[in-house]
């Protein structure tokens, strides 16, 4: 019962988190943001593992979609519309991508700042993957201008993986000391 609890009580703090970091936000052009969400994000499956993390990442996006105010500019079913979208898409199934790309180095265990990073980063190019080809197709639907969009793509697309490869890099160094705290308090 207890662990139950303390699960109940990991996943709603991870929940709070993001909803919190999402909010954090620095407007760039073409309807996008730099945000400090993505280190909440990336500490939720080595917190909550894969399941609980995939509960959290689910309900966090269905409670923006049903109108809740938490993602970085609102809510609502019309957010399903916006260019940025597919980074939240992205989110919800990254405990699969890093459950499946942590268990290819050493059975899931973040034991090291390079393979906390390795794994990081291949993650951030998941997430970057996903959310520009979203971008490209909704923002190409909004306008004929292909030449001018691929520019402001490229631009906001290099300002904001820049950002993020920094959080990502800060985050490993947070999933390290994190694991070396759980080592130390099950003994």
């Amino acid at each position: 019962m207890y662990r139950k609890s303390q699960m109940i009580a990991r996943m709603s703090l991870m929940l709070a988190l993001l909803i919190i970091t999402a909010r954090l936000v620095i407007p760039l052009p073409l309807f996008d943001y730099l945000s400090l969400q993505i280190i909440t994000v990336y500490l939720i499956y080595p917190t909550l593992g894969m399941k609980n993390g995939l509960i959290v990442t689910c309900s966090y996006l269905i409670l923006g979609i049903i109108g809740l105010p938490i993602f970085a500019s609102g809510g609502g079913y019309a957010y399903i519309f916006k260019p940025t979208f597919g980074f939240l898409l992205a989110f919800v199934t990254l405990p699969i991508i890093q459950s499946f790309i942590s268990n290819k180095f050493n059975n899931g265990i973040y034991s090291s700042f390079k393979k906390n990073a390795i794994i990081n980063i291949c993650c951030l190019l998941y997430i970057y993957l996903i959310g520009i080809i979203y971008k490209i197709l909704i923002l190409s639907f909004y306008t004929n201008n292909v030449t001018s969009l691929s520019i402001l793509i490229s631009i906001t697309t290099l300002i904001d993986f820049s950002f993020d490869l920094l959080l990502v890099l800060i985050t490993s160094l947070i999933m390290l000391k994190l694991n070396q705290l759980n080592k130390s308090s099950s003994y």
